[in-house]
């Protein structure tokens, strides 16, 4: 060893916490300016996650304190109100502790970009700094923020998928039985946040049978299982249950979406899915494509497209579980019966790691047409940045909840005004009316997965 090395050895060693230390306080710095106060609710989730957080902090359980009867909460996965009732327990009083609660969605999607470069450097080979600058850019673009800007478990899915995704990774490459074990954990955790990270359980199971890892494989699955057994059991027995007229808001996704299938034959999932696919690439032009000339419109996507396809060339060589999961994540996004914004934003950092790779693959082997890579990713490049900069300069992510909150805003003045602390209130937004007034309410009308093809009549 040089003296050169001996001496630098050291100073790496004091310094090593410096870059996670920077890239965490930058991701919450940003996300804190971004996310203000609103009237909790106007999302349907958000009020939901806040009120069952108020249940499980005031020593009434996981159930819907603002039903007629509080019924039990099986439609939530419970992971996310928890962590929210711990905050709710340090600062009770609502709607003052709106800005608090905020500050944690904060704090998890500035530990999400560090999982991001972790996952980025660790898996891909990513140089540390370029790694950071592009996992603050992910993370901290609109459609996180706007989700981060509301009481949602999206950041905290974010924050732990990244280091589920790398356990899964090292399980399929070389783990022990260990590592399975700590993996299994961790995806049934996830699965804990939010259902759709079934999708993570399914791939490496998967990857790993394909490999022909069968007792790995089992103790995976075993292991998420038992994380997975408490809540399954209580969403099984926990009583009172769901009144039928409330099971599209309240109940089972799977009763929800069987009853879709029911009702709209053999061919609703296919119909589902082909409209999900435009909202999805309506949602891909926005980002990428939006206010580009209609002559190169179609070149920009067709370039983002093939970055995408490159990136999950890349990465499928060297973390196999993660294009699985990506895989089998948006094919439950395409056929379940809801706008699906929220669950593609949910994975939005994970997206664009798969194009930023896709780009740095091909500009590593262009050679000497580097030049007209260049040219081509400037293209997307610059409506991005041009779509990210008009949203931070107007936070536009405000202008839905400011929108929605302007809406209910008579009907709260008219429940405080005409009813009295023992009344039940059925009114759209039920969950306000029950946040801000203290009043039990329901929904007015039942929720069908038909109506996402087929919305009711008068």
């Amino acid at each position: 060893m040089t003296a050169v090395a001996i001496a630098a050895t050291p100073s790496r060693a004091r310094t090593w916490w410096l870059l996670p230390a920077l890239v965490i306080a930058v991701g919450w710095s940003i996300a804190s300016w971004a996310a203000v106060p609103y009237t909790v609710g106007v999302f349907h989730d958000d009020g939901v996650y806040a009120l069952l957080a108020r249940s499980i902090a005031a020593g009434d359980g996981f159930h819907y304190s603002h039903l007629p009867g509080a019924p039990a909460a099986t439609h939530y996965p419970p992971l996310y109100p928890l962590l929210l009732a711990a905050a709710w327990r340090i600062m009770p009083a609502f709607p003052e502790n709106i800005s608090f609660l905020l500050g944690i969605n904060a704090l998890l999607l500035g530990i999400a970009a560090y999982g991001w470069v972790v996952f980025a450097k660790g898996r891909l080979g990513w140089s540390p700094r370029t790694a950071a600058v592009a996992a603050l850019v992910a993370t901290l673009s609109t459609p996180v923020l706007t989700v981060a800007g509301a009481l949602l478990s999206e950041p905290m899915f974010i924050a732990l998928l990244w280091p589920s995704l790398l356990l899964c990774e090292r399980s399929a490459d070389d783990g022990d039985g260990a590592q399975d074990l700590w993996t299994g954990a961790l995806v049934g955790l996830l699965m804990l946040v939010r259902t759709h990270a079934i999708a993570l359980f399914v791939a490496v199971f998967v990857v790993l049978v394909a490999r022909r890892r069968y007792v790995r494989a089992g103790t995976v699955f075993l292991a998420a299982f038992v994380v997975q057994l408490p809540w399954l059991l209580w969403s099984r027995w926990a009583s009172p249950s769901i009144a039928s007229p409330l099971q599209g808001a309240y109940g089972s996704y799977l009763s929800w979406v069987a009853a879709g299938v029911r009702d709209g034959g053999i061919g609703f999932p296919l119909a589902t899915a082909r409209v999900n696919l435009i909202e999805c690439w309506l949602l891909l032009q926005d980002r990428f494509a939006a206010g580009m000339p209609a002559a190169i419109h179609h070149l920009t996507l067709a370039i983002v497209v093939a970055a995408m396809l490159t990136g999950i060339w890349s990465i499928i060589r060297r973390a196999p579980v993660t294009i699985v999961f990506a895989v089998l994540y948006l094919g439950i996004v395409l056929v379940f019966p809801f706008t699906p914004w929220r669950y593609v934003w949910a994975i939005w950092p994970l997206l664009a790691l798969m194009m930023l790779e896709g780009g740095r693959a091909l500009w590593l082997r262009a050679g000497r047409w580097r030049i007209g890579v260049a040219v081509c990713a400037l293209l997307p490049a610059l409506a991005f940045l041009r779509t990210e900069l008009h949203a931070y300069a107007t936070r536009s992510w405000r202008v839905p909840a400011r929108q929605a909150s302007a809406e209910i805003a008579p009907a709260l003045d008219w429940v405080r005004t005409h009813t009295t602390a023992h009344d039940v209130v059925l009114g759209a937004g039920e969950q306000v009316i029950a946040l801000y007034t203290g009043r039990e309410s329901a929904p007015p009308i039942s929720i069908t997965a038909r109506e996402y093809l087929v919305p009711p009549t008068v």
